[in-house]
């Protein structure tokens, strides 16, 4: 049998992604199933409340640096707009942080944040 482990998992934890009102921020764990690209975009379900984060490929969309704004294993990209209209949409409040947490479609490479499942988070955490 062959298998490809991550030996940092545990470590790191589950892939987390915590939404606050700053923005969004990632733990290393779904840094890594994202494959630290040096920018992402996000993109949002309306319908479900689902978020979907992928590497920029050159799509017509608004890129985030991302690899290079690793800080103390997290990293955090604004948008505290986006998450007002969020808090209207989903009625949470992310005064207080939110962790969720995401699945990794490996086929199309999209960390899959489901909005309906998330729950706050004791500290601030991401940094």
């Amino acid at each position: 049998m062959k298998f490809n482990f991550d030996w940092s998992i545990v470590g790191g934890g589950a892939p987390y992604v915590t939404i606050s009102s700053h923005g969004i921020a990632f733990n290393s764990t779904s840094i890594s199933k994202l494959k630290s690209p040096e920018q992402i975009i996000v993109g949002f379900d309306e319908e479900q409340l689902v978020l979907g984060i992928k590497a920029h490929e050159g799509e017509n969309s608004k890129p985030y640096e991302f690899a290079s704004r690793i800080r103390n294993a997290w990293i955090r990209i604004g948008c505290r707009d986006f998450v007002k209209y969020l808090e209207r949409l989903t009625g949470n409040d992310f005064s207080q942080a939110k962790r969720f947490v995401a699945e990794s479609d490996a086929e199309t490479g999209i960390l899959i944040v489901d909005l309906k499942q998330g729950s706050e988070v004791a500290g601030q955490e991401e940094q």
